[in-house]
């Protein structure tokens, strides 16, 4: 099974064939039908960041939905029997084992290409996992010339965006047949030509490169989840906009909550509101008396007035501080 990759600009959707594996009782195959995700560009490239392959068992997942036809068939080249023939059909156990293998053997080479993009993109990444400069530079080069005769034909695929981590067999097509067996019509679409590769990596990079030729090609790390998104606009960079564990709320939602409970208790003078508040109620706790509960009571009724009038500042902090000053009086 090849992959298929293809984008429609002018509607921001980018179309991802590839070939998942299903299971029947106790035995694992491949999809005789390749599935085409519709999304869009630069949601493979989310995806594949938004997967933890340190993680061995994310790593398997990601395996197992997208690459482990390509894979299994690049590690038994001998078992595929015709390019759009070959189908797998494992049992359960026999593919378990499988795919321990093939995450274990193709674990560092995801953790490279994912740091790497991450380095490119201006976000944190862990050099740890990635080469050296010098390295990259070699291997853009080395690929730059092996395909050098190609480039031309594939409107500028040897830009130096697209190597990061190696490129390998990635060819044009203008009839979009693969599409077509998956029952997607390119023509009904603005697309002038999709890309087809037997190699997952080289997908990544034309993935990585298209989102890069955007005129806003942003991504950032969600500072409550740590997932990466797409900001909406260039002010909403710190949280993303999914569901946080079930809260019914949105990343979004709770940052702005936690910045603005934070906000209040780095205020010196808002603390000291909430210190006094808390002195009164105590005060009717303890001793009840007609003199305390009046004394609350007013300072809840006024205090939520000037409180608000500090906090759009309608007053100054001065105003503000010689408020709750006079409350003790």
């Amino acid at each position: 099974m090849t992959y298929g990759l293809a984008y429609d600009r002018e509607k921001n959707l980018e179309f991802f064939l590839f070939q998942s594996m299903s299971f029947n009782g106790n035995r694992i195959f491949s999809d005789k039908r390749a599935q085409c995700s519709i999304l869009d560009i630069g949601t493979l490239l989310l995806m594949f960041l938004n997967t933890d392959f340190e993680d061995i068992d994310e790593c398997k997942s990601f395996i197992y939905h997208f690459c482990f036809n390509t894979l299994y068939y690049e590690k038994y080249p001998e078992k595929e029997i015709s390019y759009y023939l070959a189908r797998i059909n494992l049992e359960g156990k026999e593919f378990l084992k499988e795919l321990d293998d093939i995450a274990h053997e193709e674990q560092s080479m995801f953790l490279y290409k994912k740091h790497t993009f991450l380095k490119h993109l201006g976000l944190p990444y862990n050099e740890d996992f990635i080469r050296s400069d010098e390295d990259e530079e070699d291997d853009y080069e080395d690929s730059s010339e092996k395909n050098n005769e190609q480039s031309n034909d594939n409107n500028n695929l040897n830009s130096k965006s697209m190597f990061i981590g190696g490129i390998d067999d990635v060819r044009l097509d203008f009839d979009f047949i693969h599409f077509l067996f998956a029952g997607i019509n390119l023509y009904s679409h603005n697309v002038p030509y999709a890309f087809r590769s037997d190699d997952i990596y080289s997908i990544l990079s034309l993935e990585f490169r298209e989102f890069m030729a955007k005129e806003r090609h942003i991504i950032r790390k969600c500072q409550n989840c740590g997932s990466y998104f797409f900001p909406s606009n260039l002010k909403e960079t710190k949280y993303c906009n999914e569901e946080f564990e079930d809260t019914g709320k949105t990343c979004r939602q709770i940052g702005k909550e936690l910045t603005y409970k934070k906000s209040l208790k780095e205020d010196n003078l808002l603390d000291m509101y909430r210190k006094r508040y808390m002195s009164l109620a105590s005060s009717v706790s303890h001793y009840g008396t007609d003199k305390a509960i009046q004394r609350f009571k007013k300072y809840k009724e006024e205090g939520a007035i000037m409180k608000a009038k500090y906090l759009n500042k309608e007053i100054s902090a001065k105003e503000f501080e010689n408020w709750i000053n006079s409350t003790k009086k």
